[in-house]
């Protein structure tokens, strides 16, 4: 009796191990996936920032050696789509930190008090060759897309002198070279050294960073009911804010989905479906309702346009709380305060 008892516990204990090594297999495999999926979105956001920019500053040469109202046209388009391009990356505080070092000097926002067209007029007054080398030596603000917005949306008679094409070119090459030192930082994974709980906060880390984000994008030119801020809206200029504040819930979306293997499949596969399903749907619905203009000017100077940026607000509002307060623990993870806090 004592032997067969030995041998049950003994055969349990085995059955026991062997569930657990399963079980912890499992999850070794489901992080490599999706970290895989999570680092292939990075490499090909920051692929297809690198090729954009760079097509951005050969149009601005084009206009150099040409000006004409056709080369500026295509100037810009090339601008907005480098822009939206750069949404997938924008606001994250998770993730290479080699990357994260140049997201100031890829675009300084907000810009509170007017400093990149404040200084590029000085920068315009100097006399002096512009190159890429000389422009990493300026200020963050003269350096990314905002400086380019400057000179193709506002400022676009200083293409026609050959000064203000020239600074105009140097800082153009100075973005697609930070574009191009971001692809190079990306190419190596930052979670590769973390346990799987490690890597799975720090990628729920990255969406909660993005949202906040992506919120202050809102939030900030809304200001107060009948007192919005335009001017601290992102990409005014260019008349592209709620363009680019679409992109970036895309992006947050496709993060969050990562290809079927990101955060809704872990959800799920965890019992966690309903949660999964309302965040997915959430998206879906702000994306399908989202106003037509590119420009956020119009709606914050019209109650109807107001009350569509309240209820865009109030849609990342939800998934916002939902990722704090639903997602974080059933999926076990802490997230620690909010990267905008206090600004």
């Amino acid at each position: 009796m004592r032997n067969q008892t030995t041998k049950t516990v003994t055969a349990g204990v085995a059955v026991s191990l062997a569930v657990g090594a399963v079980a912890l297999l499992s999850g070794c495999q489901e992080d490599v996936t999706t970290r895989t999926a999570v680092l292939s979105q990075y490499q090909t956001a920051t692929a297809d920032l690198a090729t954009s920019t760079r097509a951005l500053s050969e149009s601005i040469a084009q206009i150099c050696q040409a000006p004409s109202e056709e080369r500026l046209a295509q100037a810009q388009h090339n601008w907005q789509q480098a822009f939206l391009n750069w949404m997938p990356l924008q606001g994250r505080e998770k993730g290479s930190e080699a990357a994260l070092a140049l997201s100031w000097q890829i675009q300084f926002w907000p810009d509170k008090k007017n400093t990149t067209g404040r200084k590029l007029t000085q920068l315009l007054k100097q006399d002096t060759t512009w190159t890429p080398e000389a422009m990493a030596e300026q200020s963050v603000a003269v350096q990314g897309f905002g400086a380019m917005e400057w000179f193709l949306f506002d400022q676009s008679d200083a293409l026609q002198q050959a000064e203000g094409c020239q600074l105009a070119h140097a800082v153009s090459l100075r973005l697609a070279d930070s574009a191009s030192q971001l692809q190079s930082a990306w190419q190596a994974d930052p979670w590769q050294e973390m346990t799987p709980q490690m890597a799975l906060g720090e990628y729920l880390g990255a969406l909660n960073n993005q949202m906040d984000y992506t919120i202050k994008k809102l939030t900030r030119p809304m200001g107060k009911p009948g007192s919005p801020k335009p001017y601290q809206a992102e990409a005014w200029r260019a008349q592209y804010s709620l363009a680019s504040l679409k992109a970036s819930v895309a992006a947050m979306q496709a993060l969050y989905l990562a290809d079927g293997k990101g955060i809704d499949a872990m959800l799920r596969e965890r019992g966690f479906a309903d949660t999964a399903t309302r965040i997915s749907q959430r998206f879906e619905y702000l994306l399908s309702g989202w106003p037509a203009s590119e420009a956020m000017v119009p709606l914050l100077t019209s109650r109807d346009g107001y009350r569509e940026l309240i209820n865009i607000y109030n849609g990342l509002e939800y998934i916002q709380i939902a990722l704090h307060d639903e997602v974080a623990p059933e999926l076990g993870v802490v997230v620690g305060f909010n990267a905008t806090d206090g600004d």
